[in-house]
């Protein structure tokens, strides 16, 4: 695995952008509702949030010791939750 995520364009097939950052693999990918940013979460243990117009993280999540198994937005995109291996699950900011 190459430890990243990547974006399509449904219409033309083509690759938008490439998520690159994270140290191992991405198991978990979820867009906020306004579509503008993911949050995604990986076995290196953190979760990253990406501006989709730029492809840059502009936020680490990594007070997790375990492997990453779900990273989400809420409705509102105010909230993003994560779960871990570590038999954790937090509530973060994500700004």
């Amino acid at each position: 695995m190459d430890n990243c995520a990547k974006l399509w364009d449904v219409e033309t097939g083509k690759e938008f952008v490439t998520l690159r950052g994270h140290e191992a693999e991405v198991v978990s990918l979820n867009f906020s509702a306004e579509g503008d940013r993911i949050i995604t979460g990986s076995f290196d243990a953190t979760a990253k949030i990406w501006d989709i117009r730029t492809g840059q993280s502009v936020n680490t999540l990594d007070e997790h010791t375990g492997e990453l198994s779900n990273a989400m937005f809420d409705f509102t995109a105010d909230y993003c939750a994560t779960c871990s291996l570590d038999r954790t699950c937090k509530l973060w900011d994500p700004r």
